[in-house]
């Protein structure tokens, strides 16, 4: 319970206000996801995605057997009309849906759906009966995170956090929020009722960071190096060959690369180069519009950040000629 109360303290200072009735502590986000669909969603259950959306909640929505629908985009993200056809489609065949989203610093992209957006899925969601999970793992890495999806509808919206990008993603600690009723639900479902609970151990070193109050320090000592970071990445990119948005927050760089040149040419000769990015063509259901890359600056310092973006453009240059 201390755990708990600590998690939803903070939340409450961060985002708005909950109790710790609405929180429930997982085996970090992925866990938390997978809790969800287990509990909540059965096979041929409809899972609503953004494109591009996080590649490995993909491959943990694929082990559910659920149907996975990419969602159309606009300039705004994921649309509301699209949101409704799928949910329209899965109630035709008697199956629930779901929509998966990564609102805030989102992986891979880097952005927050406007306040606008999230108001006309949100009201979409409910008149479709649409459960939305929210994946809100990038909070706590900048000073001025955006309200969350669960804050604006705590009833309906099913919140994962995790402590993997403020204090050690080694610690597999995260929480999901929901409403009372749904949270009681997940805390007593037989695998945390046969454990009494995830790593306890673990879980109790959060709580103690938490109460003593060295986390909001921890935090933004990270947040000062996550922005540092980033700022030394997209300087170093050559946006005459890399088309890209400079993130707010999270810990990512999404790139559209030039016409003709393939993520997976970019990726061989990267790794040949000494520079590893991601390629875009795992973040998407089905064929991209384009092709991307993702790099991530959360883990090296700027002057390795500043030499990997000089090979990567490099290498993007001589692929584009």
């Amino acid at each position: 319970e201390s755990v708990r109360h600590g998690i939803a303290e903070h939340l409450s200072r961060v985002d708005a206000p909950i109790g710790s009735d609405n929180v429930v502590v997982t085996a970090g986000s992925s866990g938390a996801l997978d809790l969800v669909l287990t509990l909540l969603s059965s096979p041929g259950d409809v899972v609503c995605v953004e494109q591009p959306t996080y590649f490995l909640a993909l491959r943990i929505l694929a082990d559910h057997g659920v149907t996975v629908v990419g969602l159309g985009n606009d300039e705004h993200g994921p649309t509301p009309d699209s949101l409704a056809a799928a949910a329209r489609d899965g109630t035709a065949r008697g199956a629930r849906t779901f929509v998966y989203l990564v609102p805030t610093y989102s992986n891979p992209t880097g952005r927050c759906l406007p306040r606008g957006r999230i108001d006309e899925l949100l009201r979409t969601a409910a008149a479709h009966g649409v459960v939305v999970i929210e994946d809100d793992v990038y909070r706590d890495t900048t000073p001025t995170a955006p309200p969350s999806m669960f804050s604006v509808d705590p009833e309906r919206v099913v919140r994962l956090g995790s402590f993997a990008k403020s204090l050690s993603p080694g610690l597999r600690v995260g929480y999901i929020t929901a409403a009372p009723v749904l949270a009681e639900r997940i805390a007593g479902c037989g695998l945390l009722d046969s454990g009494g609970g995830v790593n306890h151990f673990a879980a109790m070193v959060v709580g103690e960071v938490l109460r003593s109050g060295q986390f909001r320090d921890i935090v933004a000592l990270g947040q000062d190096r996550y922005a540092a970071r980033r700022a030394a990445l997209v300087e170093a990119l050559d946006p005459t060959v890399l088309t890209f948005d400079v993130p707010a927050g999270g810990f990512f760089v999404w790139m559209a690369l030039p016409d003709g040149v393939s993520s997976t040419d970019v990726i061989t000769r990267g790794t040949a180069a000494g520079v590893l990015v991601t390629s875009g063509n795992h973040f998407f259901v089905g064929t991209p519009d384009r092709q991307y890359v993702r790099a991530s600056f959360s883990m090296l310092d700027s002057d390795q950040l500043r030499l990997g973006a000089g090979r990567l453009n490099d290498v993007v240059r001589d692929l584009a000629r």
